[in-house]
Order: C-alpha cells, then structure tokens, then sequence
C-alpha cells in the first residue's frame, strides 16, 4: 500500500502510481515488442548482457514511448485533485489544484481574481513541458500504437 512504502504525504505518492496505470503499461509494452526479435538475437550473440540489450536496444528504440508515460503522468499528476487529496496531509507539499480548491472554498470568501490568474498560472508548466517534448511525443504515440 502507499503507506506501507512511505508515500503518503509526499509528492512522490502522488506522481508514482500513475506511472504503472494501465494505459502506460500497455503502451510501454506495445514499444518494448516491437523491437525485432532477431535484432535482439544478433545483440546476444554479440555477447550483450541482459541489462547491455535494455540499455542500448530497447530503451533507445521505447524512448519516444517514455516520452509519451513522462508527459500523460505529468499532466495527470498535475491536474489531479482526488489522488492529491487522499494522499498529500500537509499543507506543505500541497498541489497547486488543491491550493486553488482551498481558496475557493475559503468561509471568508474569494477573490475570483486570484483563482483565475492561479488557473492560468497552472496551465503554464504543462504547455512548456509539451513544447519541449511534442517531437518525443509525436514519434512515442506512433511507434508505441497497437499493430494489427
């Protein structure tokens, strides 16, 4: 459980399960099968050692595919209210989406203004990120697809 491994009141507990979600999983082993099996054939004959082969054969080809696990869980982590919620205790290590939940549910009321510009603040990091990584992106969508 998340409190058996010390992620409760953490930002690491509030990131980390999203990284084994059902829709990453798929998609990283959709980008792991579809490296040829006689190109890991060649590498073991070569006398490349499991961790060699994962190395330098499956994690160069899967790259765009992590690219694509790095930003759905950015994004979702980011976005997310619920799991932050359950998870996160102190006001310390406090989202910024819940940050925004508690100033409108503030009893003295709230300043309409600072939610907004906090809405537009919170859109920024996930857009710069996106920028910086669209190529990875792109190139892990289609490479990491379902082939029939």
């Amino acid at each position: 459980s998340i409190r058996d491994l010390g992620l409760v009141d953490s930002l690491a507990g509030v990131w980390l399960p999203g990284f084994v979600g059902a829709i990453n999983v798929l998609l990283m082993r959709g980008a792991f099968l579809a490296v040829p099996r006689e190109i890991e054939d060649s590498a073991m004959l070569d006398g490349a050692g499991e961790w060699q082969r994962f190395r330098y054969l499956y994690l160069p080809s899967a790259w765009g595919a992590i690219m694509v696990v790095v930003i759905n869980t950015f994004i979702s982590a980011w976005d997310d209210f619920l799991w932050p919620l359950i998870v996160l205790r102190s006001e310390s290590n406090m989202t910024l989406t819940l940050g925004l939940s508690r100033l409108q549910s503030s009893s003295f009321g709230y300043d309409q203004r600072m939610v907004m510009a906090g809405s537009v603040i919170s859109v920024i990091p996930v857009l710069v990120l996106f920028v910086i990584t669209q190529r990875w992106f792109y190139k892990g969508v289609s490479s990491g697809a379902v082939k029939i």
